[in-house]
This record gives C-alpha cells, structure tokens and sequence, in this order.
C-alpha cells in the first residue's frame, strides 16, 4: 500500500564510486582525495513527510534520521554512500554532472522480504 503510485514522488540519487586526488594545476597530485559520484539518476519512491514515531521503529531509537523513504521495486541501487536530491531538482549538464548540491544522505537501509526502508538525514 506503501508503494501506491499515487504516494511516490521522483527524487534524484548518483551512487559513490570512490575517492580520486586532487590535482594543482601543474598536473600533479596535491594529497588531498575527494569523493566521486555517478550521474544523477530519477527514481519515483515514497518518501515521509517528516520523522515521526511509530510503535515499532525501523532503525532503533538512538539513529538519527530526518525522513524516510520506502519501495518495493528491487532495483533501487542505493546505499549509505549514496547521496540524494529529494526536495531540490539537480541542473544536469550536457555531460551529466551537476554542481546542484545534494539535500540528503542516506543514513541506514532495511531489506525485508517485500519492501526496503531507507532512513535519511538533510544535509547541512
């Protein structure tokens, strides 16, 4: 019931996929690494409104978490390293980077048989 059509908004995520050095700009590595992420990438899932409580609590008590999101699609590739778009729409460029900053990570994830749960935090 969750995972109705008409429940689900389209958020946008890119998948972590390392860190790479910094280069000056003779070309050379400055020891400092910054993260790498995919191309941004649409998704239509159930996002909450806000945190609320509930009588039996996914993810505990003691996480931190402001939203969270849930579907039954398998598919959704996200992890705790994956970053999020949920309230903001990226400005992808023709070669499919963004400098839109991400308004959500993803804290926890819960597999069960039928559906996966997703705990989020704003960022910043």
């Amino acid at each position: 019931m969750r995972s109705m059509e008409r429940n689900k908004t389209t958020i946008y995520y890119a998948l972590y996929q390392g860190k790479h050095p910094v280069l000056d700009d003779d070309g050379y590595e400055t020891g400092e690494y910054t993260n790498s992420y995919s191309k941004p990438v649409s998704f239509k899932i159930r996002v909450s409104p806000n945190k609320g409580n509930s009588e039996n609590e996914v993810f505990g008590k003691n996480l931190d978490y402001d939203r969270v999101m849930n579907t039954s699609d398998k598919r959704f590739p996200i992890d705790e390293f994956s970053i999020l778009w949920v309230d903001k729409v990226p400005v992808i460029e023709d070669d499919g980077t963004t400098n839109t900053p991400h308004d959500f990570t993803v804290v926890r994830v819960a597999k069960d048989l039928n559906e996966w749960v997703y705990a989020i935090k704003k960022v910043g």
